[in-house]
This record gives structure tokens, sequence and C-alpha cells, in this order.
């Protein structure tokens, strides 16, 4: 029997009981760790040792994995925001935690909702209790309107999940610290902090309906997009209720069948919107996972839509930052490369009294990032190009080559940690190209950011 069959009706989220379940996490890792030490000692630091080393690093992430909760959605968030702040073979367990998981039952999620909205309100509703999906922090349920028939789609955090995060959070980097998973700095302190923040903001549903709100009334115009409709009146700090929005996923055989100019519109859809949000929203949704976004197919025609989902991750932009990282943007398109490296001292990222190959080698890796940004020239590899003369996301390897020149530039002993916003923009762009890639569109993008040439510079 799976977990899926078998709900819950209560999360082990007292205080004593979680330490105590992640005690024992770090005292079997520990175990683990004194023996390959040993065999580190027998053996020297070859592939061996590595191979050792990776296995106990999969060993504790099964771990955390089990033990449900924010502890999963913690692990998955260092691993989506803080990954190149980590070893790489952390960053790649990490990045294997399932949102998936398994669902409380109907009486217990019946019984939050009635204390969030009250007996009446929840009779307005015809409720399957049978969940869509489960993941870390809530399960969604499919609903009915009764007055109106229109179906919705709620969204209910599991009871107590909130008052666990705190808590799971420090014994988590406690548990890394502690074997040497992450180094001990005030830095990473910060960073981390950072995204312990974003945690609690994502369990706060009413400001999630603010974000969705004024995303749905930004686009309400644009018909490439569908944004659903939240329900005020049956929404709460840990409801959230909304249109119930069919579509298919990204990764569908279907999407991926369908011809390529409506490919194309698609992959283009999604980089304008990336754009309209850097440039004018100054505000992102910046989580890059490829199931906040879904494809409404058009069965009669090649009028798809994307269906944008999940606004937890929402982020109002700095004015200051915003304002430089765009006239960095419009600057590594340009080829403006006393620009670009201008910005990066004065974000952070470099020093002026660097080495001169090591600015000069930086600035190269970020004028490459905007490749696709920019008219096609004799810079972009043959394998980059369709036989018509269109980028070509997917078969142009530039995320590899990326990181090929970081490696052999050497500058990781120069780079400084960067400022936060920067990671979540620069993420969430990796993310808009991984899935251009994905869609398998073929387009150029000069004119995309055209518009904004001249306006990125404040």
């Amino acid at each position: 029997m799976s977990d899926k069959d078998n709900p819950l009706d209560k999360l082990k989220t007292g205080a004593f009981s979680r330490r105590f379940e992640l005690s024992k996490v770090g005292l079997r890792y520990g175990a683990r760790a004194v023996r390959q030490n040993l065999w580190q000692r027998i053996s020297g630091d070859g592939e061996e040792a590595l191979a050792k080393r990776t296995e106990n690093i999969d060993f504790f992430v099964a771990e955390l994995g089990r033990l449900k909760g924010s502890v999963v959605k913690i692990g998955q968030m260092m691993a989506t925001y803080g990954d190149y702040l980590m070893p790489p073979e952390v960053a790649e367990a990490l990045h294997k935690l399932e949102d998936n998981t398994q669902p409380m039952s109907w009486r217990a999620i019946r019984k939050a909702m009635v204390n969030e909205l009250g007996e009446d309100v929840l009779a307005e509703l015809d409720i399957d209790p049978q969940p869509l999906a489960a993941a870390s922090l809530g399960q969604v349920h499919r609903a009915v309107l009764r007055e109106t028939g229109e179906l919705l789609c709620i969204k209910v955090q599991f009871p107590g999940v909130e008052d666990t995060i705190d808590a799971d959070f420090s014994a988590v980097m406690h548990l890394m610290k502690m074997s040497r998973l992450i180094p001990s700095t005030r830095n990473l302190d910060e960073w981390f902090g950072d995204i312990r923040a974003l945690l609690h903001k994502e369990v706060d549903y009413e400001q999630e309906r603010r974000d969705l709100d004024f995303v749905r009334n930004s686009l309400v115009d644009d018909e490439r997009f569908v944004v659903p409709k939240s329900y005020p009146q049956f929404c709460t700090r840990r409801i959230l209720t909304m249109s119930y929005e069919s579509a298919t996923s990204v990764n569908a055989a279907e999407v991926a069948a369908l011809p390529q100019p409506r490919r194309n519109r698609l992959g283009r859809s999604i980089l304008e919107l990336f754009l309209t949000e850097l440039f004018e929203w100054r505000r992102m949704q910046t989580d890059p996972n490829f199931g906040n976004y879904r494809v409404r197919i058009d069965e009669n025609g090649s009028d798809d839509k994307l269906v944008l989902l999940d606004f937890g991750a929402m982020r109002l932009l700095p004015a200051e930052f915003a304002d430089e990282f765009c006239d960095m943007l419009v600057a590594a398109c340009e080829r403006d490369k006393p620009t670009f490296l201008a910005r990066s001292i004065s974000l952070g990222f470099m020093k002026s009294h660097f080495p001169k190959t090591v600015l000069d080698n930086f600035v190269d890796i970020g004028v490459d990032i905007a490749e696709p940004l920019r008219p096609i020239d004799s810079s972009v590899p043959a394998r980059a190009l369709t036989e018509d003369g269109f980028y070509w996301w997917r078969n142009s390897g530039l995320p590899q080559r990326i990181a090929k020149r970081a490696v052999t530039a050497s500058i990781s002993k120069y780079f400084a940690l960067p400022p936060k916003d920067f990671l979540y923009v620069m993420r969430k762009l990796m993310g808009v190209y991984a899935l251009i890639a994905l869609l398998d569109a073929q387009f150029n993008a000069d004119d995309a950011i055209q518009k904004y040439i001249g306006e990125g510079r404040k």
C-alpha cells in the first residue's frame, strides 16, 4: 500500500518529536560518516571514497524526506535557491527530494477548513474529499460553488505545519553544519536566513492571494495567459480558493506534439513574461519549477494559452537593485562590457582590484548569458541555429557552455556572494531558458528585449 492510499490523520508537529526525529537522522548519518572516514584513511581520497561520501549524502537526504512537512520544503528550497552555495553532491541530492507526499485524511482536512471558514461558509461548497495533489505543506481539493456551479480549486495548509518551520529550519541547518555538508559562515547564515523568510511567505496564503490577484489583473487583457481567479470569501491565511483551470502539463506528450509555430509562441510568451516581471512590474515569481506553468491546448486552432499557477514565491525587487540589474542585462545584450563590469562591481560580485583576467572572464560569461536576447551574429555556434537561422534553444548547449567557461575561468575564489535578489532573478532566468528548451521552441528573441533598451538604464 502506498502513502497515498493511507492518508494521515495528524502530522508530527510537536517541537520535541520533530527535534527527536531529526536527532535520530543526525546520529544515523554520523555513524555512517565515521565509517567513511575510516575508509578514507585506509584507501585514500580516490573515486571510491567520493562514492562513499555521495552514498552517505544520499542517505542523509532520503532520511530528511521521510520526515515530511516543512523539512522536505526546506531541503527543496535550499536546492532551488542555494545550490551553488553548497558542494555539488549535496545540492544534487537535495534536488531529489520529492514534494509529492502522503495526504491527510478528509476528516483532518475538513476539520481544518471548518476552523478557518466555519460550517456556514463551508456549506456553500461541494468539496471532493479525494485530494487532487498533496505536497509537503498542504494539499489541494477540487470543489463546486453550489450557487453558480463554478469549478474551484482549494489549497489547504496542513494543520500546525507553519509552527514547525523555524524549529525545523534551525535543526536542518545545525545538522548540515555539524555533518559538514555545508560550511559554517556568517554570509551563508544570512543567505539561508532569507530562504527561511521566503518559506514563511509561502505559508501565508493571504499574501499569495494578493500576488495572484496582482498578476491576474496585470494580465487580464493578455490573451496568451490564464491566471486563476481568487474567491476571497473562501480564503484565509491557511486556505486559498481559486478557480479551477483545466490544462496540460508542459511535460506532456500532447504539448511536445504541437506544431513548431505553436511551441514557438508558447516559448516566446514565457520569455516575454519574465521581461515584463523584471522591467515593468519589478515583481517576480521566483520559483522556476516547471509545475508552475501548464498549457491549455486549443483544440480548434493555434490559440494555446499558458496557465500560470502558484504565486507563493512572488518577490518584490528593490528599486535600486532592479535598476542596476536591468542596466546589467541591457549591457550584456549590447556587449557593453564597461557598463556590465561597472554594475558587477557596484552590485558587489566583483571588486575593482581583482586581476584583469578575472574581471574580463566574468564579463565574458555575463555577456554569454544574454546570447539568446541579441541579434544573431558570428559568435553564436552553428549548433544553436536552425537551418532557417532561428535560435534553437534546446540545441544551443548554452547552460553547459556557460558552466564550462565559469570553471575554466577559475573565478570562484574571487567571486563574492551576490545580492540575494540577483540569485532569485538569475535562477528564474535560467529556469525560463530551460522551459523554452523543454518546449523545443525555435525563435530569435532580440526584439523581445528591444523595447526595454534605453529603459533599463536609470
